[in-house]
């Protein structure tokens, strides 16, 4: 079962990676695949197992430390190098989005707040916008992918003498 999980999320962090890459080049990657957003959903399916299995393993609340504990430390700084992406990638993402995000409404494009009209926008900024609301969503999936990928492909046994908290 760990290694299906492994593949699975190994299928979604290249994914995540390809829709990331054409996002950061600018593509509305969901005007051309709609279904883009199943990647959303697909960050569970990998992600609670990921959870359930080291808390087996390790305990009802592993720390950080116990999970590291179990990786070679080239996942462990590939890990860290992809979150820390992550959060640069989300600071760009919040200030690119100008405090809201696209919407069509009346036939005009706009750019709205929870609803609340921002400003009008035009079609190319509309597209950019868009693309760039994919891009703060794929680099989060990124570490949501990464992680269970990790865990299932390279994580060693628990040693038993390990004190489990139950």
């Amino acid at each position: 079962m760990n290694r299906f999980l492994s593949i699975l999320a190994l299928v979604g962090l290249t994914l995540a990676v390809i829709v990331h890459v054409a996002s950061l080049a600018g593509v509305d990657v969901s005007e051309r695949v709609p279904f883009v957003w199943v990647l959303h959903v697909g960050v569970f399916i990998v992600f609670v197992p990921f959870v359930l299995s080291s808390r087996k393993a390790l305990g009802a609340k592993p720390s950080l430390s116990d999970v590291r504990a179990l990786m070679p430390n080239w996942v462990i700084l590939v890990g860290a190098a992809v979150f820390a992406y992550a959060m640069v990638n989300f600071a760009i993402f919040i200030a690119a989005m100008d405090g809201g995000s696209p919407s069509i409404q009346e036939g005009k494009y706009v750019l709205q707040n929870h609803g609340h009209f921002i400003r009008e926008i035009t079609q190319t900024e509309y597209a950019a916008f868009r693309a760039n609301e994919l891009r703060g969503f794929s680099g989060h999936w990124l570490v949501f992918y990464f992680v269970p990928f990790a865990y299932f492909m390279f994580a060693k046994k628990p040693n038993p003498s390990i004190e489990r908290t139950a």
